[in-house]
């Protein structure tokens, strides 16, 4: 190819232009970056608008870089069925982000206070309602030709019953297959404040996403 052709910008090294890039494409979160779809969050500032119009080339390796760099976050919670943020997922699923996905944080989020203010709601009922979510979250992603990675998180601020009755809901990751990797994100549980106890939470919830993963398709 005679790179004479090619936008400016695009004669330039690619360490520079990678530089350019992170410039225009920032860590700064932002939430609810697709309304109507059950993404919470994004890492990344998306380029501007203005920049991605310049050029198809430009756009699509910029769009390339910007993807490699953002992790998009999925809360699977029972507190999605009382919100009905894309209770079901189908938005996602027929999103074109979908296309694109390489990073994904998927947190397990388990609301005390809300079993407060529901004593009907059931901890078991509740643990199958994040454990639906969740899996209907992997069976999507699993369609994600581009996914690469996979954070996982847990967040837990239910105090009266153990982290191994709630453990099953990451049966879900089952759903991904072995080329996906699996990352540690934040694991935080109320009743593990102590350092000791925190070590013991810690390595039960990796424990057991290791031992999903080893049991997931290749």
């Amino acid at each position: 190819m005679d790179i004479s052709n090619l936008p400016k910008l695009l004669q330039l090294p690619l360490e520079l232009r990678q530089q350019i890039y992170s410039y225009l494409c920032p860590p700064s979160p932002i939430s609810n970056p697709i309304p109507t779809v059950g993404i919470t969050c994004v890492s990344h500032r998306p380029p501007p608008i203005s920049f991605l119009l310049s050029s198809h080339a430009i756009n699509s390796e910029v769009q390339d870089y910007y993807h490699s760099l953002a992790s998009w976050k999925l809360i699977a919670s029972h507190a999605f069925n009382f919100y009905r943020i894309d209770p079901t997922l189908s938005n996602l699923a027929s999103s074109r982000l979908l296309r694109r996905l390489q990073k994904v944080e998927l947190v397990f989020w388990f609301d005390g206070s809300l079993l407060k203010s529901y004593p009907s709601l059931k901890q078991r009922t509740y643990c199958d309602e994040i454990k639906k979510r969740a899996t209907r979250a992997c069976e999507i992603l699993a369609t994600a030709k581009q996914l690469k990675v996979v954070q996982v998180s847990w967040v837990d601020t239910v105090t009266d019953t153990d982290v191994e009755e709630k453990l099953p809901v990451l049966e879900s990751l089952s759903k991904l297959d072995k080329t996906v990797r699996f990352e540690i994100g934040c694991l935080e549980w109320s009743n593990a404040q102590a350092s000791q106890e925190k070590d013991l939470f810690e390595t039960k919830v990796r424990a057991h996403i290791d031992a999903v993963h080893l049991a997931a398709p290749s």
